[in-house]
């Protein structure tokens, strides 16, 4: 997801996200035991979808006591409760969500917190790295493990096809292949979209390494489930048709916000 923004600036993207997508769920398309996720931005009202069997709570912050602390479900001024089983976001696309060796390594130091908070997996928003895969694939492997191990799932997604920013294109394409192979790795949700405003989902190869073979070739075979992350649930049938001869597709999770009364 393409984060780079200000709070105020967001505030501005969700309106625009309401107003052209509707924030619509859409299950009709949905075979059983597929799954329905969606996040809530800890700025806004957040989101809610009744019938969900996932929700992340999304702060875009990279320090799970911060990413914790920012997220308080049922606050008056954001942050409604979540429906399903409850994951907490840590990264994303902004200087707030840059995965780094020191910030791997904070990050598995404190997971047991999350767990203590209620959570029921940990969903890593991986879209700018800093340091080279050879360095950072054993740490990442570590953290995913360290999860697990605390009783959590692990969700990863990502700026389409790979992250968007890492030291070389080739450094998107190994981490990829080995969050395929990771058997810590509950769920992959590449993410369809760049602007969060799209009217149909974007199938585009992450544009930074797509030539070094950053392809959606990566993900066949993957260990983890493949679920999208897309606007709206409304572009769930596109997603499926797209890749019914490439992947098997297990559910969506949907990125606009939209509060649905419980």
């Amino acid at each position: 997801m393409m984060r780079k923004m200000t709070q105020s600036g967001s505030l501005i993207m969700m309106l625009l996200v309401l107003r052209c997508c509707g924030g619509r769920s859409h299950s009709s398309f949905l075979a059983d035991g597929e799954t329905i996720g969606y996040y809530s931005w800890n700025w806004g009202k957040g989101c809610r979808i009744r019938n969900a069997s996932l929700a992340i709570a999304f702060t875009g912050l990279i320090d799970i006591e911060s990413a914790i602390e920012g997220y308080t479900p049922g606050a008056a001024w954001c942050c409604p409760e979540l429906v399903g089983k409850k994951y907490l976001s840590l990264g994303g696309g902004n200087a707030a969500g840059i995965f780094t060796e020191t910030t791997l390594r904070n990050m598995e130091s404190s997971v047991d917190l999350v767990a203590k908070n209620n959570y029921s997996g940990i969903a890593f928003d991986i879209e700018e790295v800093s340091g080279s895969a050879v360095k950072l694939v054993p740490l990442f492997k570590s953290m995913f493990k360290a999860t697990r191990s605390a009783g959590l799932k692990v969700l990863i997604t990502m700026s389409h096809s790979a992250p968007y920013q890492t030291d070389t294109p080739e450094d998107a394409v190994a981490f990829v292949k080995a969050w395929c192979a990771d058997p810590n790795v509950d769920i992959l949700s590449p993410q369809l979209y760049s602007s969060g405003t799209e009217r149909s989902p974007d199938f585009s190869e992450t544009n930074n390494c797509k030539d070094a073979g950053c392809t959606w070739d990566l993900y066949k075979g993957a260990r983890g489930k493949f679920i999208p992350s897309v606007v709206d649930g409304t572009h769930y049938a596109a997603v499926q048709n797209y890749f019914r001869e490439k992947l098997q597709v297990a559910g969506y999770i949907q990125w606009a916000q939209h509060l649905e009364s419980s």
